[in-house]
């Protein structure tokens, strides 16, 4: 289904402090932790990976926009045709009166004070509800045609995880190695190291269930990387 894409950027605060990232970056073999201002930059990446994974969970599919600005445009051109009932022309005399009683409590408005006032008013607000209904349906109508655009699928951000793991790798010069034990069934590398390590400063709806679970994530992502943008690092 088509979603809303989403506007501006997000940055949000880690789960652990900027000191526990240093720590933990020091027990994964980084060389240049001592570099505060390296460390800060990958902090605030990590924030920003979860900022992403934030503004995706929160977009809105494009349907019920669109369905609800259809809606508004439908009422708005009928309290338009309503307001029309003061105008020169033929009218109801449902609509006639709703104007008449709508202009003699408007005018009893402090702010209004007479009648002429009230029916000035009238005659601005039936302009601007007929504006903004025409507005309402061009944008239900447009919103509709949006096809084909759908959110990225739930654990793409993990990409982005998993290109923050390889340059904190290559910054600290360790090979971002990945590997399984096919006869214990069990993980081992670097980069499952890591993984593991800084997922504990992702959000908790965004961490691993198991340890298998995070090898799957990593591998996937490492094969969509290298598929999308012919990325050359192993990871094996």
């Amino acid at each position: 289904m088509a979603r809303l894409p989403t506007s501006g950027s997000t940055v949000a605060s880690p789960l652990r402090n900027e000191a526990e990232f240093k720590r933990v970056l020091s027990n994964l073999g980084v060389n240049g932790v001592n570099d505060e201002t390296v460390v800060q930059e990958l902090y605030l990446r990590l924030g920003a990976i979860i900022g992403r994974w934030l503004s995706e969970l929160g977009r809105l599919n494009v349907s019920p926009v669109a369905k609800a600005l259809l809606s508004m445009g439908k009422n708005l051109d009928e309290i338009a045709k309503i307001l029309s009932g003061h105008e020169t022309g033929m009218h109801s005399s449902f609509d006639i009166e709703i104007v008449s009683q709508l202009t003699k409590y408007l005018a009893l408005d402090p702010t209004i004070g007479s009648r002429e006032r009230a029916q000035e008013a009238i005659s601005s607000f039936h302009r601007e509800a007929r504006r903004f209904a025409h507005t309402c349906q061009v944008a239900s109508v447009d919103l509709a045609t949006q096809t084909g655009q759908p959110g990225r699928p739930p654990l793409y951000w993990y990409d982005d995880f998993t290109v923050l793991l390889l340059e904190i790798a290559d910054i600290g010069g360790v090979k971002p190695s990945l590997r399984k034990d096919r006869i214990r069934r069990t993980r081992s590398g670097w980069l499952f190291d890591a993984a593991q390590a800084l997922e504990t400063f992702l959000w908790p709806q965004m961490r691993s269930q198991n340890p298998e679970a995070c090898g799957k994530r990593l591998e996937r992502s490492s094969r969509r990387l290298k598929q999308g943008s012919g990325q050359k690092r192993s990871a094996r």
